[in-house]
């Protein structure tokens, strides 16, 4: 379909409206509604990429991205980009390459490790300014989200907000777009050019997740905050986890557990909404036993640095029953199958410590368990333990339950109480 004359100048002159940006200085910058295009041009002098520096060999150990939130100098970006530096910062700097290539130096304010945010003070502030959002997005309304992915070059890349990823432990926004290994640390923008999320990784298949601009504007404040001034990065990211692990682990002890059946016995179900529960059942006739078995658990963690993530919650029990097998055999079976789980991945040795276990007899709701327990503590972050428990049941003749229990990130009074519920949440319902 064609315009005429006067209906074609008018066009003309809304699209020449749309693209008139707003007035923009050093301490702002801003676009109105408009193509990814007229966004990337207006507020990429606002966005960088950060590098973290082996100090050893000069070359870059990590790459990122970020974006300038005050007009003093203050760039945000994810705490997972400059982990290293806040861990051992005598051996990494970290730097913005400036217009001539010339590395600016960024020096570490402060962290959010539960939501992986950190914020820096440039040496030399940016000539832009990203205002952050105050309003809330519709579905399906379009987004924008900018970055160096693959240290290839600043892009800027479209797709579309999907609100917050269902049953997820922290809130992440669920972004239909693509972001690369670089782009982590970028600023997501509304059509206004404001920011509505940090890009913090990706799904695969067009799937990625932004943290909300919420948290940015919360951790802020905290860095400006002079009490905090006294209190050094391990100590920070100790209390910050000691505080999360005992909101979340707390709230679901106060929980009514779920209890459904499971073979002759009756065990907890999902715990709450973040926990996810698959189950499988077989019967194997020629080695003479039946087995159903079920696994829950929270995808949701928290990075602390290379290989360590606390915040992990798995359980899984497992029912075996025979007619056919003798008392011996069907021990040895239950005996075979009792061990700690492999959820726990091998770690950073310089972080954690080796896994001291203990082996008891104890009884809970009449069922009668052998039960090992192993703990490791976190040479960094005082407080804080990993527990890996296998239990199996040694009081019926032909019918058995094994059960695995992994706490990650844990204090150690929340595991002792979690690992009590855990026991007495267990029955026999024949």
């Amino acid at each position: 379909m064609s315009l005429g004359p006067a209906a074609a100048r008018v066009g003309h002159l809304l699209r020449l409206l749309a693209l008139v940006c707003c007035a923009t200085g050093a301490a702002q910058a801003r676009a109105e509604p408009g193509r990814a295009g007229e966004l990337f041009a207006a507020l990429r002098p606002a966005v960088v990429q950060v590098r973290v520096i082996d100090l050893a060999s000069g070359d870059k150990a990590v790459l990122g991205s970020g974006f300038q939130i005050s007009a003093d100098g203050l760039v945000a970006t994810n705490f997972h980009v400059v982990a290293e530096a806040v861990h051992e910062p005598g051996r990494y700097r970290i730097e913005y390459p400036g217009e001539d290539g010339a590395a600016v130096a960024l020096h570490l304010l402060d962290v959010d490790v539960v939501h992986d945010l950190a914020i820096l003070r440039a040496a030399t502030p940016l000539p832009g300014v990203l205002a952050q959002a105050s309003s809330e997005l519709s579905q399906g309304e379009r987004i924008f989200s900018m970055g160096n992915p693959l240290d290839l070059a600043m892009t800027i890349v479209e797709g579309n907000y999907n609100g917050f990823v269902a049953g997820a432990r922290y809130r992440k926004i669920l972004f239909s777009g693509s972001l690369n290994s670089g782009m982590s640390g970028g600023p997501a923008l509304n059509q206004r050019g404001e920011v509505v999320g940090i890009n913090v990784s990706h799904g695969g298949e067009q799937i990625s997740f932004l943290v909300p601009v919420s948290y940015l504007a919360a951790l802020q404040k905290k860095a400006l905050d002079p009490g905090r001034a006294g209190k050094d990065m391990a100590a920070r990211i100790t209390e910050a986890l000691l505080a999360d692990q005992d909101g979340y682990f707390g709230a679901l002890l106060a929980e009514t557990w779920s209890s459904q059946p499971l073979g002759h016995f009756r065990v907890p179900g999902s715990l709450g909404n973040t926990v996810q529960c698959w189950g499988a059942s077989d019967e194997i006739d020629e080695e003479l036993f039946a087995h159903i078995g079920q696994e829950c658990g929270s995808d949701d963690t928290v990075f602390v640095g290379e290989g360590v993530e606390t915040g992990g919650l798995r359980y899984s029990f497992h029912a075996y029953s025979s007619e056919d097998l003798g008392l011996v055999r069907f021990y040895s079976l239950l005996d075979g199958q009792y061990a700690h789980s492999e959820w726990f991945a091998d770690t950073d040795a310089e972080q954690m410590g080796n896994f001291d276990c203990r082996e008891d007899f104890l009884t809970g709701q009449g069922i009668e368990w052998r039960v090992s327990v192993c703990a490791r503590r976190y040479t960094e972050l005082p407080g804080i333990f990993d527990m890996s428990v296998a239990m199996v049941t040694t009081s019926y003749a032909q019918e058995g339950l094994v059960a695995n229990l992994a706490l990650n990130g844990v204090s150690e009074p929340r595991a002792r109480e979690f690992l009590r519920r855990f026991v007495e949440s267990v029955s026999w319902a024949p």
